[in-house]
């Protein structure tokens, strides 16, 4: 990517992470990061450029389950995440993510493997609905990624949640609420309420 490029990349990330960093602080929810990039092959297809974009402290979510070398992926971002002081979390295999040595792990609705703890990492999982906030509740996750907000790019037709229901189910979720789907530096401000911790996007990292 040419310099301008790396430099719009910067600009747009910066406008997100001022975003997050607004809702966790008008809620005081706790997580342990307020921006998260989830990868996407398709539209993202080359992950660790947005990666070296993102403020220190903010999140890089693996998924791309069906990559063709995941485990290579997902090394690369884990070394372009240290670097850059990063967390790299890696979606529904907890194997790849203690092989490579996530910071942690995150677990989509569909998954049905094992919940096996990573010591001292950090855990996520995917939520639509006030069933999936109950499901996990006994997992101790810390934060909860739920979605969609507003319509998205990922899931074209799926119904979104919209603003007033986002909040209300957020309200009663187990972990802190990363909110996902269509959420842009622009709109982020109608999510500001209690246990909002912050924004996860893939599309509005990009041009």
């Amino acid at each position: 990517m040419h310099e301008n490029g790396h430099e719009e990349l910067v600009a747009r990330s910066v406008k997100l992470a001022a975003a997050a960093q607004s809702l966790k602080r008008h809620s005081g929810a706790a997580a342990p990061f307020s921006l998260a990039f989830l990868t996407d092959e398709d539209r993202a297809p080359q992950p660790h450029l947005i990666a070296r974009a993102l403020p220190r402290g903010a999140a890089v979510i693996l998924r791309d389950y069906r990559h063709k070398d995941r485990t290579s992926l997902a090394a690369q971002l884990k070394s372009v995440c240290d670097a850059c002081g990063l967390f790299l979390l890696v979606g529904a295999d907890p194997d790849l993510g203690k092989k490579i040595g996530a910071d942690g792990q995150h677990f989509p609705t569909w998954y049905d493997g094992p919940y096996d703890e990573m010591p001292g990492g950090i855990t996520t999982a995917s939520c639509h609905n006030a069933a999936d906030l109950k499901s996990i509740a006994a997992l101790g996750v810390h934060a909860v990624l739920l979605s969609p907000v507003f319509p998205s790019s990922s899931h074209p037709g799926t119904p979104s949640l919209g603003a007033d229901k986002f909040l209300k189910l957020a309200a009663t979720a187990p972990a802190p609420v990363i909110a996902l789907g269509g959420v842009t530096e622009n709109n982020a401000q109608q999510l500001t309420g209690p246990n909002i911790a912050g924004i996860a996007a893939i599309g509005a990292f990009l041009t």
